[in-house]
């Protein structure tokens, strides 16, 4: 079975938007478990964690983190979210990626393409 990475914008000085996108992420990675797709969903985990660090007056470097999950990703996700093309964090999931052959997909064409 693949494993895919989902990728989407997550920072943005508006807290509301943060959540937003944890919410908008949160609720594609259920939609494609639920459709028997396995998922990393790297906002839906970290969010949470990055509240509790916040609380603490700490942050976490999740670049590297994230380079361990994706190196065990088959494909990525990339939901286009507003902000998703602005998004360091999204370009580097995509150049890491894709500097590997491997496939990158926005949520849209996978959608479509497995009828989700």
């Amino acid at each position: 079975m693949k494993l895919y990475f989902i990728a989407c914008p997550y920072s943005d000085p508006n807290p509301e938007i943060v959540e937003q996108r944890f919410n908008q992420c949160t609720e594609v990675a259920a939609k494609l478990s639920l459709a028997g797709y396995a998922v990393y969903s790297q906002i839906t985990m970290t969010h949470p964690i990055n509240v509790v660090v916040s609380e603490q007056g700490k942050k976490i470097s999740w670049t590297p983190i994230d380079e361990a999950y994706m190196a065990r990703c088959d494909e990525l996700i990339v939901l286009t979210l507003p902000g998703w093309d602005k998004s360091s964090g999204v370009a580097g999931e995509i150049e890491y990626f894709q500097s590997r052959g491997r496939q990158v997909w926005t949520y849209d064409e996978f959608a479509q393409e497995y009828d989700i």
